[in-house]
């Protein structure tokens, strides 16, 4: 989601810029039409200029939310209004988005190893030798603008460890336009995604989450990122910049998570390198509603056990998995309304 750090002068405003007005100005000088006073995701404030030429009909009213799209910004450092302004211009749009919504809708999805399709035949098993992630991958972020969710949740190895230009450009186009659609994606970096893949997705919309927390969704749900670090925190405070330990709060890692069972209590993975053990920081966080864990390719719903902490391990989303079981492509719904969520699985 554009914010007005991105925003540069004299240009066309990348993406969808979401903002919260708190005034509106309906005796702007002709020709202006509106001026709007808002604030963007992170809180800060900008002007939005909209020029009768341009016959914008959608009523703006103090405290909605917008999304925009199209027009261009401009900077004035020496204005004594508002710094980052964004004029109307024929390709200009303003859509008021939901409001009034207790439930946030969350897509998740993990382990979609674009460029697996590079990997040597002789060490795939035979009825992988065709599959090529690019495809699913299109296929996940389309059942996301589908469903209309909130926020995407990618649990890392975007990537696998080779990948061309052509699988890099794929994965950008597919997060810009799921971006300009008011959709962002957030993710945590696995053992596959190197620095290659890792400097394409920082040139993307997609915010990288570890080690911080973001605030997602109308009726806000917590995320916290770690990136995989074969079964170490990779950042000293694992549960990143806390926002708030009032609203339902989500971990998002790469890491094999210890101690995990499935929904019979039996161990959902046995003799795993390096698993990461949650117990010390889930004793100090008592507040975590849901651990979401990539790497292990394969599609369970357990636990972390000892701890009411419920536990989704994504699987991959295309047919990559050596596990007979669990192992069908798929991605991920969270519902999340009065503070609970619930997980429905959906087959690619």
């Amino acid at each position: 989601m554009t914010t007005c750090g991105d925003l540069r002068d004299n240009q066309r405003v990348p993406g969808s810029l979401k903002v919260t007005v708190y005034d509106v100005d309906e005796n702007a000088v002709s020709p202006r039409d509106v001026e709007i006073g808002a604030t963007d995701a992170n809180g800060e404030n900008l002007k939005v200029v909209i020029w009768k030429k341009h016959a914008i009909s959608e009523e703006l009213s103090v405290g909605e939310t917008y999304r925009i799209t199209g027009g261009r910004s401009k900077r004035y450092g020496n204005a004594s209004g508002p710094e980052v302004r964004v004029h109307s211009n024929d390709e200009f749009e303003i859509d008021r988005l939901k409001t009034g919504s207790d439930t946030t809708r969350v897509l998740v999805m993990g382990d979609t190893h674009v460029g697996y399709r590079h990997r040597s035949d002789s060490v795939k098993a035979s009825w992988a030798k065709g599959v090529d992630n690019r495809r699913t991958f299109e296929q996940s972020l389309a059942r996301a603008r589908d469903l209309d969710v909130d926020a995407v949740l990618h649990a890392g190895d975007v990537f696998d460890h080779n990948t061309t230009q052509a699988d890099r450009d794929l994965v950008s186009r597919e997060i810009q336009r799921i971006d300009s659609a008011g959709i962002p994606v957030y993710f945590v970096r696995g053992n596959h995604d190197n620095s290659v893949s890792n400097r394409s997705l920082s040139q993307s919309p997609a915010s990288h989450i570890a080690g911080r927390a973001a605030l997602i969704g109308q009726s806000p749900v917590q995320v916290l990122g770690l990136d995989y670090d074969a079964g170490g925190f990779s950042h000293q405070l694992p549960y990143g910049e806390i926002k708030s330990t009032d609203n339902p709060t989500i971990v998002l890692m790469h890491d094999t998570p210890y101690p995990a069972v499935d929904q019979e209590d039996a161990p959902i993975h046995r003799n795993a390198d390096s698993p990461l053990d949650l117990s010390g920081f889930l004793d100090s966080a008592e507040w975590v509603d849901l651990v979401v864990s990539g790497h292990m390719h394969v599609g369970k719903r357990g636990s972390i056990e000892g701890y009411d902490v419920p536990l989704l391990i994504t699987g991959p989303t295309g047919p990559i998995s050596s596990f007979e079981d669990d192992s069908k492509p798929s991605t991920w719904l969270l519902t999340i309304s009065d503070g609970e969520i619930e997980v429905e699985r959906h087959l690619l």
